[in-house]
């Protein structure tokens, strides 16, 4: 009897064997995975990620010349001299589809003289509005202000008739520091499509309220600072 149950028992241990094996190896393999698309996530998030510290791949305090040299070959940069009336700008494209702006203001950065080469400026303002690109907490180009205010609080909107910038929201104590919002900016307002919010009828320069049209959303997002603190 004892010789008949021992090779009995080796066998059922063979068994046990080749059955844990695998399941071991699926579920080792499944965590590998997960973790490596984890990892893809994060790489993604982080190239599309607006922060007080930049844009994506762009930070603030860079210039045009570092910016180009962690940039993906396939970006292209378009110089746009007199993008406005005393701003120049770059368009930051990838396979034709503008990623976002740098902005350069001759007028308030003593940097931005003639005698100092486009490559070397210092970046202190970047705009998108590319829906690619996205606070942390998911808030984009293209969401509607409405839904901006259950993530970032109360919104007014406001413009003033003697700047170029367009029309800013400024959300809630919740809103994210160095991020601007805006509701129009000078490219949609040249091309005709007014402002966002409703505003009183009467003669001022200075324009602010609570109130917006039904289907307004954030035309773009700015990141920006001040040349003598602008850090990385």
């Amino acid at each position: 009897m004892k010789r008949i149950i021992f090779p009995v028992m080796l066998i059922l241990t063979a068994c046990q064997i080749s059955t844990v094996s695998p399941q071991k190896q699926t579920a080792e393999l499944a965590a590998s995975t997960q973790a490596k698309q984890e990892v893809v996530v994060n790489n993604l998030q982080k190239n599309t990620l607006i922060s007080s510290k930049g844009i994506g791949e762009a930070k603030l305090g860079m210039t045009l010349e570092e910016l180009r040299q962690v940039s993906s070959q396939d970006t292209d940069f378009e110089i746009l001299p007199s993008f406005l009336e005393d701003i120049d700008a770059v368009a930051v494209s990838q396979k034709g589809i503008v990623q976002y702006y740098i902005i350069y203001d001759a007028e308030s950065e003593s940097e931005s003289s003639s005698d100092i080469p486009l490559e070397k400026r210092t970046i202190t303002t970047l705009i998108t509005d590319n829906s690619r690109y996205q606070t942390k907490q998911g808030v984009k180009a293209g969401i509607p202000i409405k839904d901006a205010e259950d993530i970032y609080g109360n919104a007014v909107l406001a413009y003033n008739t003697q700047g170029q910038s367009g029309e800013y929201i400024t959300f809630g104590d919740r809103s994210p520091e160095n991020i601007k919002f805006r509701a129009t900016y000078f490219k949609l307002i040249s091309d005709g499509l007014g402002y966002s919010g409703i505003y009183p009828e009467y003669p001022g320069v200075s324009y602010t309220t609570d109130k917006y049209r039904n289907d307004a959303a954030i035309a773009a997002i700015e990141v920006s600072c001040d040349l003598d603190e602008c850090g990385r």
